[in-house]
């Protein structure tokens, strides 16, 4: 950045957030799992942050990680029971188990944009990424989702909000609900690192 935009760029470091497995589909803290190389706390990633923090590099650094943790396990994530949205109020769909269905009703509190997990059967969890909302004006909409497929969903079923995608095997990327959980945990004198 200096060498491109000048030596005077203003450049702000921010340590690195772990990435997690899941046993759980990422539902559960305690079903996170995380490898010695992303421990943030011990492992090798703990190492490269103190690095970041100790960089000569950068006018300042904004450590993410301790907003970005869950309170109950500093070496894990932020996962879909940090986040309760209330229940699903409509299920989609003729409920077959073989026609496929592509809107569902929720509580209208519920943004678009989310990437929501729901006990679609006892015991049993599907996720689903909200793209499009019709606003039914009694404190639910009709949501469009993007994975399109048959799932019978129960009554009044739990419904919680992921707060990191799964990319092919790991939990890597903060969604919606773990972007905003972090941003709103760091505290304003690391924000105001960003100006000069």
């Amino acid at each position: 950045m200096k060498t491109r935009y000048g030596a005077g760029t203003h450049v702000v470091g921010i340590t690195l957030m772990p990435t997690f497995t899941s046993t759980d589909a990422g539902r559960t803290v305690a079903g996170f799992a995380v490898a010695t190389l992303w421990n943030p706390v011990t492992g090798t990633l703990a190492t490269v942050n103190n690095s970041i923090k100790a960089s000569a590099r950068y006018a300042g650094v904004i450590d993410m990680v301790p907003a970005f943790m869950s309170d109950a396990d500093p070496t894990k994530g932020p996962a879909a029971e940090l986040f309760p949205l209330g229940k699903v109020v409509g299920h989609p769909g003729n409920q077959d188990g073989v026609t496929t269905w592509d809107t569902m009703k929720l509580p209208a509190s519920v943004p678009l944009g989310s990437r929501i997990i729901f006990e679609y059967q006892p015991g049993l969890w599907t996720s689903r990424t909200l793209i499009g909302r019709a606003d039914n004006g009694d404190g639910t909409a009709d949501y469009k989702v993007s994975e399109i497929f048959a799932t019978n969903v129960q009554d009044n079923a739990t419904l919680l909000a992921h707060g990191m995608n799964l990319d092919t095997s790991s939990y890597v990327h903060p969604v919606l609900h773990g972007v905003l959980r972090t941003v709103s945990r760091i505290p304003q004198s690391e924000k105001l690192k960003f100006y000069p």
